[in-house]
């Protein structure tokens, strides 16, 4: 299938097509897949953030990690801070919290918020539900912790990308329900709305690209040791609560989670829920990892910015 690519995609997948076209999943072993993709998102990252600074924490709750990476423009302060909590996407299986960190910095710097990023042990070393009990775990800290973290938890946005964003819906969708605390906003960037390769842009996406209908699967496959499990990330089998914030929802042109995230995004607004809807034509997916090299992803995060200037 011929792609029409954004022009700043375009040199993109060419070099991704001249280095052989394979997709993630295809890319070699596991630890090797995992390096390959962590060096290239460093390669992509934007630049000029240097000056974010960040707090890494590491700590144990009932026995269970807790690892979290604190960014903002001066990390001490006197007063409680406005705080996005930011989950990094990857088909829960890679990515960590360097692979997305100049998205942190990005937003803590536009948008003159704390960010927290969120790390959790990845699959297939762990399986489904760990992730998901990892970023709860993860959210309790915080909330326990508010006051040493500077965290004013009346004034909370969460954020994620793919899977990352199906992780920060998890959370979100059902944050009042735990806290009896309105939640600011979510905001989902190309999110995996659950397990849906029936959908149309699963069959239109099947290679020439990093991200393919194959490597979902692939990803599944690590996340799930029975397939009765696959129904649990479902965002639609969750309840919508206009408590749970304002969405804003983004989906892209080449990418096999396009289709879902529209029936979400039907579904929110049938709920009552305010959303900031953007599809991005001729880009594919991972856009954010790659901002350093495409400029319309740094443009649209300074954007996203602002959403959280408004809303939070």
């Amino acid at each position: 299938m011929s792609l029409i690519l954004h022009s700043e995609a375009q040199p993109i997948i060419d070099a991704f097509i001249a280095n052989g076209g394979k997709s993630l999943e295809k890319m070699g072993e596991l630890d090797v897949l995992r390096a390959t993709y962590e060096t290239n998102c460093g390669l992509a990252a934007m630049k000029g953030l240097e000056h974010i600074q960040i707090l890494d924490i590491h700590e144990q709750m009932n026995g269970q990690p807790v690892n979290l990476r604190v960014y903002d423009v001066e990390l001490e302060q006197q007063t409680l801070r406005p705080t996005v909590v930011f989950i990094h996407g990857g088909g829960w299986v890679i990515g960590n919290l360097n692979t997305h960190d100049s998205i942190c910095r990005k937003i803590a710097d536009v948008s003159g918020v704390r960010v927290i990023a969120v790390d959790y042990r990845l699959s297939p070393e762990v399986k489904f539900p760990i992730p998901f009990e990892d970023c709860e775990r993860a959210l309790q800290y915080i909330m326990q912790q508010s006051l040493s973290l500077k965290v004013d938890t009346q004034r909370l946005i969460f954020m994620g990308d793919s899977a990352g964003a199906n992780l920060a819906a998890y959370l979100g969708q059902s944050f009042y329900q735990n806290y009896n605390i309105e939640l600011k906003a979510q905001i989902l960037l190309y999110p995996v709305v659950g397990y849906y390769p029936e959908t149309n842009s699963y069959q239109s996406y099947q290679s020439g690209l990093p991200l393919v209908k194959s490597t979902m699967l692939w990803f599944f496959e690590q996340l799930f040791e029975e397939a009765k499990n696959k129904e649990a990330i479902s965002l639609l089998k969750q309840e919508f609560s206009s408590r749970n914030g304002d969405i804003y929802l983004m989906t892209l042109e080449h990418d096999p989670l396009r289709d879902e995230a529209l029936i979400f995004l039907e579904k929110a607004i049938q709920s009552g829920l305010n959303v900031e809807y953007h599809h991005l034509k001729g880009l594919m997916h991972g856009i954010f990892t790659l901002a350093g090299k495409l400029p319309v992803a740094e443009q649209y995060l300074n954007q996203i910015g602002q959403f959280i200037v408004r809303k939070i």
